[in-house]
């Protein structure tokens, strides 16, 4: 008795098997890409246990870095301590012409910039005439 041996080809390819790991990929770098928040600066926020809310689009986050430089939104040059008030006027417009709800900066205080330094940019806020400013942190315990 003889037998007859089938030769298959092979030139067929599984596509099931292969969207699946397609899929996993696309999906696990448009988690990664997705979480990253966009800051022009990088600094380490100190941590608490609450966090506030993240940017709106009419609110103003001012950056003060380990060297006690200070920046405003996304904006690569230093602002001098001086120059902060008239700086955040001219974002924020007049005083008197101001949308209370819009009235808002976030300020953003690097965990080795100096306290003073800090001190220093919420007296300039107050002194714009800010009706209400919050301090960034990052959730979770401290080091």
């Amino acid at each position: 008795m003889k037998f007859r041996k089938s030769q298959k080809s092979f030139n067929n390819i599984e596509l099931a098997p292969l969207i699946d790991v397609i899929s996993f990929i696309v999906i696990y770098f448009l988690m990664n890409a997705t979480l990253e928040k966009n800051t022009a600066l990088k600094v380490e926020l100190p941590r608490s246990s609450s966090v506030a809310k993240e940017k709106q689009k009419d609110e103003l986050v001012i950056t003060v870095d380990k060297q006690g430089k200070i920046y405003l939104d996304q904006n690569s040059e230093a602002v001098p301590l001086e120059g902060l008030t008239e700086k955040i006027n001219g974002f924020l417009g007049p005083e008197k012409e101001r949308d209370p709800k819009k009235n808002k900066v976030i300020i953003r205080g690097d965990g080795g910039a100096s306290y003073q330094v800090v001190v220093k940019v919420i007296d300039a806020v107050n002194a714009a005439g800010v009706s209400r400013f919050n301090l960034a942190m990052v959730k979770g315990t401290s080091k």
